[in-house]
């Protein structure tokens, strides 16, 4: 279907929504499911706009009146997720710019002109949680539109859920639906239909292992938390969710749980973010799950952990196309509660360019080869792995061929885990194993007029995380706010301290970062770099 022709169903199906009994009233007083970063409801306060990567600097101007940038931006503001920082701020300002913001939407777009399943499903959630807030001394008259927007939008919902072109963009339509639904008095018989359907997308949003394609931990988690809160919802109503449904969520929570380093957060893979730990914690103690130990292979990720040490190394399929990242054998490390080794996390929180960035190998602490990342030739790429352990070690074999077709060479990775988790010791090689892959890189050394095939493994540092030399300038110390020190030391390679930067959710730009760079060179079909981190 064209977008002039979903956009036209869609208005028509805003015009036959307001075709109905409408509701007067909730069946309960609904609790705020969805938390919000107090941070970013204060840069809100200030006229401080940052969406998809573009940061609006506005001072004393409405949501609604600021430039709009793009499209993308305009359906972040109409998803309503604002309200939930807003709230989080939880100041009087804050909660007056709530009730203003929202009653200003009322009137400039209330009447369905910019409405879409997938936000509308998104918009409702938080419009339902923050309902005492935003109807905290509204007239009879504001009540009364207040619950008649929210009846619509349930009919919208329920006769264009189906409409959206992604299995996700359902879930969110479906999610909202089933929200309304079992809260709003007099839309309860949308709720049996609402709940197969939710199950019955759920089980397509992922495979059997419990997996996305994109393999963002962060994707995975926001789906089993609209999970949760559907199934939470139809339990209020006396409903029960699916079989199939509470399967998807019980396979979802036993993968987010190996896929969190040692403060509770989401590991920086395939453009995802920490997630909020409390909010997560909220989650996954809502789901009944057999007493297990953590996976060790979850969905593509090694995780191993000794005395508070986690590590999580990606070992699973890589997307080679252009848009894609690409983080093959690179791995982040936290010791106790506090983040040591990272990826530099989602650059699409600031824009195109840092989004390009942060899908490179150089954005992650991996191993490029030449100073370039893998190229997109292929589809895909699945690396080869293997995890052995005995008692006086964990080990994480891998292995991936990103760099054979341009510089004939294959990277191999082990990382050893000592049974106390005091030791990180790693061995990288980069080896021709073919005829054909020797002829790719004696054509590359040609090419280049040089003699040897320079190469280098980049541990990117958590920017909380003080990094000095030692005194003979050998080894490198990082230090945590907590004073946990570790040792970074090099067997075989050149060390190097580099500029990096840092990405997460709530900073209005990236963070300034370090990096500990080792590097080697390939001579003669073959190099390797030995590297260790020690704790004191």
């Amino acid at each position: 279907m064209s977008i002039s022709g979903y956009n036209i169903r869609n208005s028509i199906a805003v015009g036959r929504s307001k075709i109905s009994f409408s509701t007067k009233s909730f069946v309960y007083q609904p609790d705020p499911y969805t938390i919000g970063s107090s941070q970013r409801g204060a840069q809100l306060k200030n006229g401080l706009f940052l969406f998809v990567g573009h940061l609006i600097e506005s001072p004393d101007t409405s949501i609604w009146d600021i430039n709009i940038p793009n499209s993308k931006f305009e359906k972040e503001l109409h998803g309503f997720c604002w309200l939930d920082d807003l709230a989080a701020d939880g100041s009087k300002f804050a909660r007056d710019l709530v009730k203003e913001w929202f009653w200003e939407w009322v009137d400039k777009y209330g009447n369905g002109s910019t409405w879409t399943p997938q936000l509308t499903g998104r918009r409702v959630v938080r419009i339902i949680n923050h309902s005492q807030l935003i109807l905290s001394k509204a007239s009879t008259q504001q009540k009364k539109i207040f619950f008649k927007l929210l009846g619509q939008q349930t009919n919208f919902l329920f006769s264009r859920y189906k409409s959206e072109t992604s299995n996700l963009k359902r879930l969110e339509a479906l999610n909202g639906l089933i929200y309304c639904s079992g809260i709003l008095r007099g839309k309860k018989y949308f709720l049996n239909s609402a709940l197969r359907k939710m199950s019955r997308e759920a089980s397509r949003c992922i495979d059997a292992n419990g997996n996305v394609k994109t393999r963002n931990p962060e994707e995975l988690f926001n789906i089993l938390a609209m999970l949760s809160w559907s199934a939470s919802a139809a339990l209020k109503a006396n409903k029960v969710a699916l079989k199939k449904h509470q399967q998807v969520m019980g396979f979802l929570a036993i993968n987010i749980r190996s896929l969190r380093i040692g403060n509770g957060g989401l590991a920086h893979f395939h453009g995802g973010g920490r997630g909020d730990i409390g909010y997560i914690d909220q989650i996954l103690s809502g789901i009944v799950l057999p007493i297990s130990k953590i996976k060790i292979n979850s969905i593509g990720y090694y995780r191993i952990f000794k005395n508070r040490t986690v590590l999580i190394m990606d070992v699973g399929e890589q997307s080679m196309k252009s848009n894609s990242n690409f983080s093959a054998s690179s791995f982040e490390l936290s010791t106790g509660y506090e983040e040591l080794i990272v990826n530099s996390g989602p650059g699409a929180l600031f824009g195109d360019e840092w989004s390009d960035i942060s899908q490179t190998l150089h954005a992650h602490s991996g191993v490029c080869v030449a100073n370039v990342s893998p190229s997109n030739r292929r589809t895909k790429l699945i690396p080869k792995a293997e995890y052995t352990s005995d008692l006086n070690a964990e080990i994480i074999l891998s292995s991936h061929g990103g760099y054979a077709e341009t510089h004939g060479v294959i990277h191999n990775r082990k990382i050893r885990m000592s049974s106390d988790g005091c030791v990180i010791s790693g061995i990288d090689i980069i080896c021709s194993e073919s005829a054909h892959q020797r002829d790719i890189f004696d054509k590359w050394i040609k090419s280049k007029n040089e003699n040897s095939m320079p190469f280098s493994a980049q541990f990117h540092i958590a920017p909380d995380v003080e990094i000095k030399w030692n005194n003979d300038n050998t080894k490198i110390i990082l230090e945590t706010l907590k004073g946990i020190i570790w040792v970074f030391e090099v067997l075989n390679g050149e060390i190097s301290i580099q500029d990096s930067a840092f990405m997460q959710f709530g900073e209005l730009s990236p963070r300034a970062a370090k990096q500990v760079v080792v590097s080697g060179t390939a001579i003669d079909y073959q190099g390797n770099i030995e590297w260790k981190l020690t704790k004191h």
